[in-house]
Order: C-alpha cells, then structure tokens, then sequence
C-alpha cells in the first residue's frame, strides 16, 4: 500500500511540474522558443543544404518525374473523357448511328456469353 502510495504521489507531482512548465504561455515553452530563435540561422541553413542536396539527388529528380507525369497523365485523362463523353452524346443523338451502337454492343454480348472451347 504504501509504495503504491509513492506512486501515486510521483505521479501527481510530475503531472503538477508539466502542468505549470509546458504548454501555451508557459515558462518552459518560452525557454525553448527564446534557444530555438537563437539558432534560427543554423537551423535554416541545415534545412537549406538537406533541401539543396535533395534537389540535386538524382533519384529525387527521377521521383519528381514520375510523379509529374502521373499527375499530368490523369489531368489529360480527365479532360480527354470529357471530350470523349461529348462525342458519344453526339452519337446516341443520331437513330442510326445509335441503333448500329446497340446492335454492336449485342454482338459483343453474345460472344462474351458464349461458352468458351
């Protein structure tokens, strides 16, 4: 009983410590902004040469490019459908055109449902 006491205790006080040191406005917190504010210049000049040495990576390049070409790839695909979509409107808008459309469309329906040898 009495070591669960302790630490309950231990904990409570390392709650209250966190409690009143870290968090928004706290004393703590303001330390650590105030060291980091001192080592802006470093920091940024790590981040710099990471990002540089990034940039210059060849396998970077090669997963920026694929990338952009995906992306690139799938905008195309989307405005083409669009067009794509718009001529097939054209199409079903003419009887005959849409009556050669069903009938094509049956065709291949059949076969598919035919048993295969």
């Amino acid at each position: 009983m009495e070591k669960e006491i302790v630490q309950v205790a231990k904990a409570a006080i390392v709650k209250a410590i966190e409690t009143e040191l870290v968090g928004y406005n706290k004393p703590l917190s303001k330390f650590v902004d105030h060291v980091l504010e001192q080592h802006r210049a470093d920091f940024i000049r790590v981040i710099d040469e990471e990002v540089s040495g990034v940039l210059d990576a060849e396998s970077f390049r090669i997963e920026l490019r694929s990338a952009l070409n995906e992306k690139l790839a799938r905008v195309l695909v989307s405005r083409l459908g669009g067009e794509l979509e718009k001529q097939v409107n054209e199409l079903k808008a003419n009887p005959e055109t849409r009556a050669k459309i069903t009938i094509a469309l049956s065709q291949v329906l059949s076969e598919l449902q035919r048993p295969k040898s």
